[in-house]
């Protein structure tokens, strides 16, 4: 009866494993994009710049995980980096978030990450930060160019 019982256990394991592991990934991952959302929208606000709306939780974190980085209209500009630190955003994320507008306006901005790695206990991650003009002025512009 044991031996059945540790065999079901073995089988169990095999089958669901990877959806556990798929789903802390996916919590870690989420919660590193939340704390660099935050930090965006605070080096916005510290350079006095209008606050952006988010475009979801970690809406390009499968792009960011197949380095797929096309994007739909509408798009301004976008920073690809690596971190250990989410709550940390780097020079070139920073110079992103307190941009000027020129010639377009954002008004959105979306977020993804891809847990690469755990190294000496540290995860990694991908990231990109994208800013956006929103959503009717993205749309108009597929008939302006």
């Amino acid at each position: 009866m044991g031996r059945f019982f540790r065999y079901l256990a073995c089988v169990l394991l095999v089958w669901f494993g990877p959806f556990c592991l798929t789903t802390v990934a996916s919590q870690q991952e989420d919660a590193a994009a939340d704390a660099i959302a935050t930090a965006f929208l605070n080096a916005r606000q510290s350079a006095n710049l209008s606050k952006l709306e988010r475009m979801g939780r970690n809406t390009f974190q499968e792009k960011v995980c197949k380095h797929d980085l096309r994007f739909a209209s509408g798009l301004i500009n976008d920073v690809l980096y690596e971190t250990s630190d989410p709550a940390q955003l780097p020079e070139s994320a920073q110079k992103l978030a307190t941009a000027p507008d020129t010639t377009k306006t954002a008004t959105r901005f979306g977020v993804g990450v891809c847990l690469k790695a755990s190294s000496l206990g540290q995860p990694t991650y991908s990231v990109v930060i994208a800013t956006y003009e929103s959503r009717a002025t993205s749309f108009w512009r597929i008939f302006w160019e």
